[in-house]
């Protein structure tokens, strides 16, 4: 496991005596409901993720249609500016973004050659620090195909129930299948390839050094320029947290994009 992905888990000390014994066993009786709840839910998920989903893939190919993509970037080279986004797979927030916020963004700047958009790995909610790698090296081997953004968008229009093992090796190979013109062979051998996790791995640590800290986040600037993060409109600052959370919308993006301009 890399060093730099360790697994959010923290330990609990319960003490146990009398009444407490009796509510501590029905406590964990009504936890093994919930989590045999979540996996089946989970098992669920993954059978209906067994086959193309069509209505996915043609809004994902109307999304992204005749706009070019190149390995990690969607959008001309021409483009003045570029943003990056740190995203996770796995991540609930991340799924929001590209699913409600992003593809105004697309529309307005990406297609019409003004942005291009860069996607970066940076790990918040998968619990495995090996299924994080590995779910990121598929979308980057989709990208060695120039398809990362069809691969991504389709992962979040069908993803699972969070922090829950949904993400099979057979539900990575079907979203793969779900992209167009995909070689799968040539994509299987390449997300398993050394290089690409620790490309992974080291857009994470790229990500910390330059003060991310949640997902999705963005940094904007010109293209060929120094890059700086986009504070986002809301902030929410949760008990314990060293810096605030805070989510970024097109109105935000567009807001950075003007600035440049």
């Amino acid at each position: 496991m890399p060093r730099a992905l360790a697994d959010p888990r923290a330990a609990q000390v319960v003490h146990r005596s009398g009444r407490a014994n009796r509510a501590l066993w029905f406590l964990a009786a009504f936890t093994g409901v919930l989590v045999a709840v979540a996996v089946l839910g989970a098992v669920l998920l993954t059978g209906a993720n067994g086959g193309r989903d069509d209505r996915v893939e043609r809004e994902v190919s109307a999304l992204l249609a005749g706009i070019p993509q190149e390995g990690q970037t969607l959008g001309a080279r021409t483009a003045s500016v570029t943003l990056q986004v740190f995203a996770e797979l796995e991540d609930y927030s991340s799924k929001g973004e590209f699913l409600r916020e992003l593809p105004a963004t697309i529309r307005e700047f990406v297609r019409t050659n003004r942005l291009r958009i860069e996607y970066r790995a940076f790990k918040t909610n998968t619990i495995e620090s090996e299924m994080f790698v590995k779910q990121q090296a598929a979308a980057l081997a989709a990208g060695a195909q120039d398809k990362l953004w069809n691969y991504a968008y389709t992962f979040y229009n069908e993803q699972g129930i969070e922090r829950t093992p949904y993400a099979t090796e057979s539900y990575l190979e079907n979203i793969a299948r779900q992209v167009p013109l995909l070689n799968i062979k040539q994509w299987d051998t390449d997300r398993n390839a050394d290089p690409r996790a620790e490309q992974v791995v080291e857009e994470d640590q790229q990500g910390r050094a330059e003060g991310i800290h949640v997902t999705p986040a963005y940094r904007i600037g010109r293209t060929g320029g120094a890059l700086h993060n986009i504070e986002g409109s809301g902030s929410i600052i949760y008990p314990g947290q060293i810096h605030p959370t805070t989510y970024a919308n097109a109105k935000d993006i567009a807001k950075a994009i003007a600035q440049i301009h």
